[in-house]
């Protein structure tokens, strides 16, 4: 599954991933892990896409395989949409 942020401030991304409890794969910011959700974070000229899988176990080698849709993926996604959005919203002080 894939979901395109345009004008997306990557600290603040970062931010929230790290709230929602995920943890970076690798040397850079690019790729993201959660229990059995993935995210790989592919920057753009105007924002970023953030592609998301879900990891299942298989008798095969790797031993794992990908699933690329489903409900649970469609949640998680706007789950970090919508955390994403209300960090990034001002705040109204009256």
């Amino acid at each position: 599954m894939r979901k395109e942020l345009w004008r997306v401030n990557e600290k603040t991304l970062h931010e929230v991933l790290t709230l929602l409890g995920y943890t970076r794969c690798g040397k850079g910011d690019l790729e993201w892990r959660r229990v059995q959700f993935h995210i790989f974070i592919r920057k753009g000229k105007r924002g970023a896409a953030l592609s998301i899988h879900e990891d299942a176990a298989s008798s095969l080698p790797p031993f794992h395989t990908a699933k690329h849709r489903s409900k649970a993926l469609e949640m998680e996604m706007a789950k970090i949409v919508d955390a994403y959005r209300k960090r990034r919203m001002p705040t109204r002080e009256s």
